[in-house]
């Protein structure tokens, strides 16, 4: 009568209360044997830990009786001292077990005792659970009996050792004697490795039997998990099936592409609501592809705008390279026949003139370059180097190129870097002195009257790394506090009539922040109005050891020398700049002969002796990477020659490429005449000494 009753009444509910209560006895039936499965593994886990301590005590068993047999040869009391340091460890556990077989035990008292006997500390509570619950199964109290017939053992064996360092100690007893001694100790030895063997067997047995006892339960749980769920399945099932018969049919023919397939609800259950969910999904999947279709179209829409802005990036930075090298080129002839004017003109006031044209060309060369670098920082173009460099020559460098600055505002440039500073680290030195050229530059710029300092002070440092913080101050018109984040924006100035009274384009400071960003560095300033200002920026560089740095040659100072016999091959197809690079070179002494291209450099290299080539890049017929290569092919005694590369692009990687084609060296324009003279020299000395190879 009960069950038939029982069947109607689980026959009238609902498919999910049905499924409800499937699920409720499933999970209390996966509840009890994941609890089960999780007290079975804890106690496992603590038998192993019972395996792994009696390996720790066996182990500390036998370094002391070892270190016994030592102490009776030797007599050294440190031998004797060793011996007990061992026992420790089953003198920790013995305490445990003495607490824990009494009726209340001191449950501090036994952990403090495993973990004497260096059982880990994870695995203490789970061993003192497993003695204290199953003290009374046979397995573990067989093994309880057995680890105490060996600290009893162990008892006897301290007894021994006693009378042995009596004996030793007493210095009156023969060897022979002690030999004996330690034949009593080799006994209860053996006798401890027996109980040992007996232990482990024990609790591997007490294993088994558990492993046994876990797997009949879970077994036992998991078939009547699959019984219920196979019997309550069965019943839902035919309830469902013909509603479920027409939804499949439905998403059958969804699947076919027929969104437009709407299925007949038979009822208002669960089978019913999923019908018209199913209707409903339809409606939304037909809206949904509409709304695909329309996305795909704003996609290409999307891709073909940002192939357009791509597209429209590589053309604004080929421009604006195209553009730099078009106005350095007369730039270089400009600024350099500027230089030579200045050298001769005697009156003041014509002095005054050409001093303005060769500021503001020095000037427009600033912002050109500013320019090119918040381009190229834009696309993504910079890249961050990690080279060995000497700190001190960046700041000297630095220093030396603003020193004209400087002095033509009667500033005076100070400088001080840290003791613990290492000579040498690892960074970007390029970076790094693009930033102090920047922000010193800036100082000056801003600054009428007083100094400028450069500071560099380590933060702090570990055997690796050093952090560095770079300090650049000035005695200038100061900023107020509202600007002081906003100078480091694009195209922003300390006041708006800045870029009028100093000049520039308002990006320095945008770039040093970005570069220093690059570096994972920060930068800030403390300045206020009429007080100077203060620019810091941290970064962070890779320390070297001694020898490394060692081996980094020191620069040489090159004096400039007479070029008197020196013949030099101009390789240059602008005839302005033609005149000015012969022009400075005869000012020098030097000898020189044009060529408008490389093809016919080439032949004028070949049927006369030069001694350098200054080799500009671009040309018409052949340019200067070609005809480098091809010199780099002649004869030993003509292939050898240095090659000085002269060019206004500002390629990234340019000076790279014209190393590898085979040129010594490179220089920009406009150049610096100076570094020119130095170049050649350096050159000239080298091939001497060491003829190139390509």
């Amino acid at each position: 009568m009960i069950i038939p009753f029982l069947q109607r009444k689980f026959g009238d509910i609902t498919i999910s209360m049905k499924l409800y209560f499937t699920v409720g006895i499933m999970a209390l039936l996966v509840t009890i044997e994941l609890c089960t499965l999780w007290f079975a593994v804890g106690t496992l886990s603590s038998v192993r830990s019972f395996v792994n301590g009696e390996g720790l005590w066996s182990k500390a068993q036998k370094d002391a009786v070892y270190s016994l047999f030592i102490y009776a040869h030797s007599h050294r009391e440190k031998d004797y001292q060793a011996f007990h340091d061992y026992l420790k460890v089953p003198l920790g556990d013995n305490k445990t077990r003495l607490e824990l077989s009494k009726p209340k035990p001191d449950l501090a008292i036994a952990r403090r005792g495993f973990l004497e006997g260096r059982n880990h500390p994870e695995d203490v509570d789970g061993m003192i659970k497993l003695i204290t619950r199953f003290h009374k199964i046979s397995y573990i109290n067989k093994a309880i009996v057995i680890w105490g017939q060996a600290e009893q053992s162990m008892e006897q064996l301290i007894t021994i050792s006693d009378k042995l360092h009596t004996m030793i100690n007493s210095k009156s007893v023969s060897q022979p004697e002690i030999d004996k001694v330690l034949e009593q100790a080799e006994v209860l030895n053996r006798r401890t490795t027996i109980l040992e063997d007996d232990f482990s067997s024990t609790l591997g047995e007490g294993s088994r039997w558990l492993e046994n006892i876990v797997l009949r339960l879970l077994l036992t749980l998991s078939l009547t998990i699959g019984t219920t769920s196979i019997l309550i399945t069965i019943s839902v099932s035919r309830g469902i099936e013909k509603g479920v018969r027409a939804i499949i049919t439905g998403a059958s023919l969804v699947g076919k592409g027929l969104l437009n397939t709407r299925v007949k609800v038979y009822s208002r259950d669960e089978i019913g609501t999923l019908a018209t969910s199913f209707n409903q999904m339809t409606d939304t999947l037909e809206h949904n592809m509409r709304h695909i279709r329309e996305l795909k179209e704003a996609e290409e829409k999307l891709k073909t705008e940002k192939e357009r802005a791509e597209t429209s990036e590589k053309t604004k930075q080929l421009f604006l390279a195209k553009m730099s090298h078009e106005i350095r080129t007369p730039m270089n002839a400009i600024l350099g026949f500027a230089r030579l004017l200045e050298e001769t003109l005697s009156v003041k006031e014509q002095q005054e003139y050409i001093h303005i044209i060769i500021k503001s060309g020095d000037d427009l060369l600033v912002i050109l370059n500013d320019i090119l670098d918040f381009s190229r920082m834009e696309a993504g173009k910079i890249t961050i180097e990690s080279v060995q460099f000497d700190l001190r020559d960046i700041i000297h460098t630095t220093i030396l190129m603003m020193d004209s600055k400087a002095k033509q505002k009667g500033l005076d440039i100070k400088y001080h870097v840290d003791k613990v500073v290492p000579e040498v680290i690892l960074g970007d030195s390029v970076r790094l002195n693009q930033v102090m050229l920047n922000l010193v530059s800036n100082a000056i710029k801003f600054t009428e009257k007083g100094s400028i300092t450069i500071s560099v002070t380590c933060l702090e440092q570990n055997d690796d790394t050093i952090l560095l913080d770079f300090s650049i101050k000035d005695t200038g018109m100061g900023i107020p506090l509202a600007k002081q984040e906003r100078i480091f924006e694009s195209f922003e100035q300390v006041t708006n009539d800045a870029s009028r009274r100093f000049g520039g384009a308002g990006l320095g400071l945008s770039i040093v922040k970005q570069l220093v960003s690059l570096q994972d560095g920060e930068i800030f300033v403390i300045s206020k109005p009429d007080q100077g200002s203060d620019f810091h920026f941290r970064l962070s560089f890779l320390k070297i050891s001694e020898a490394a740095s060692k081996a980094i040659p020191e620069k040489e100072e090159t004096l400039i020398e007479s070029g008197k016999g020196i013949r030099i091959l101009v390789v240059e197809d602008n005839q302005l700049n033609q005149m000015l690079v012969i022009k400075v070179l005869k000012k020098q002494g030097f000898e020189t002969d044009v060529a408008e291209n490389g093809l016919i450099a080439l032949d004028k290299h070949q049927n006369n002796n030069f001694d350098i080539i200054l080799m500009d890049l671009q040309m018409p017929e052949m340019d200067g990477y070609e005809a480098t290569q091809k010199i780099r092919s002649l004869k030993p005694d003509k292939k050898d020659i240095p090659i000085i590369a002269m060019s206004a692009h500002t390629f990234k990687g340019e000076y790279e490429h014209c190393i590898e084609t085979g040129m010594n060296d490179f220089i920009s324009k406009p150049f610096n005449t100076k570094e020119l003279y130095e170049k050649i020299f350096r050159l000239l000395r080298k091939n001497l000494q060491e003829p190139y190879h390509s």
